[in-house]
């Protein structure tokens, strides 16, 4: 049996993604809850794409307005909750931590956009 293992090159990871929470702040000026991104810490991410095949399995489930994200391995991945990609804020639907004996191991991330209302966009 072979076993085929995911390489990437370094230049492949030329995205930051910044973890973190969302929490509840008060505008100084109505005093209106609004909710806000607290960064915990950032990686380095490479994109992951999905074939035509992949793209006609999603449509018409919550998969279908997400986007995945590669990061090397990192135990923080596992309990995290929010991400934001160049100032846009995404929901962490899912992570598929590498668990085997690699020396040099990845992270898959599941992201959905956040729409306005704070929820994750459903389509």
């Amino acid at each position: 049996m072979v076993i085929i293992v995911a390489t990437f090159k370094p230049t492949d990871f030329g995205h930051v993604v910044a973890f973190g929470k969302t929490v509840s702040d008060r505008n100084q000026y109505t005093g209106a809850s609004i909710a806000k991104f607290v960064q915990e810490y950032k990686l380095h991410f490479a994109t992951q794409k999905r074939t035509i095949t992949q793209q006609y399995m999603v449509v018409g489930t919550r998969l279908e307005n997400t986007i995945t994200i590669i990061t090397r391995h990192d135990v923080r991945n596992d309990s995290v909750a929010r991400a934001q990609i160049n100032g846009i804020d995404y929901e962490v639907l899912s992570v598929s931590p590498d668990d085997s004996n690699e020396y040099i191991r990845y992270d898959y991330l599941t992201l959905s956009k956040i729409t306005s209302g704070g929820g994750a966009n459903n389509g």
